[in-house]
């Protein structure tokens, strides 16, 4: 019965991944929850990110959901800023990244609420008539 929690915790993530919603939180709550250091959480959260997100893209490349022309651009911007992202985290001791952590998820969120609306009024006047 051991391997239930872990199993749950992992579709969890993966369902929550492959609908856009980003299932790393889900991972992080699970292995957080169960005592593991942050540096490990944080590279069990990375390595399940590779395969879940090769998969979603490549469900989203054959629904035509994605310009397969954009992929080796998208790829060398993601490494650059994972290792930037790496130096920066690694230079910030834990409370200094805490709090940048905060402020980055308080502006995206205030951007969500009010970018909300954009996508709806474009939505709105593309629907058919």
């Amino acid at each position: 019965m051991s391997w239930i929690f872990p199993v749950i915790a992992g579709f969890a993530a993966g369902m929550a991944g492959a609908m856009g919603l980003g299932g790393g939180f889900v991972l992080i709550l699970y292995l957080t929850w169960t005592g593991i250091s942050a540096p490990e959480v944080r590279a069990a959260n990375l390595l399940f990110f590779i395969p879940t997100a090769f998969v979603s893209m490549l469900i989203s490349m054959k629904s035509g959901l994605i310009d397969s022309s954009v992929i080796p651009y998208a790829a060398a911007a993601g490494s650059i800023g994972a290792v930037l992202g790496l130096l920066a985290g690694s230079a910030l001791d834990a409370q200094a990244l805490r709090y940048v952590f905060a402020l980055l998820l308080i502006a995206v969120g205030v951007r969500e609420l009010f970018h909300r609306k954009e996508c709806e009024k474009a939505r709105s006047a593309d629907a058919p008539k």
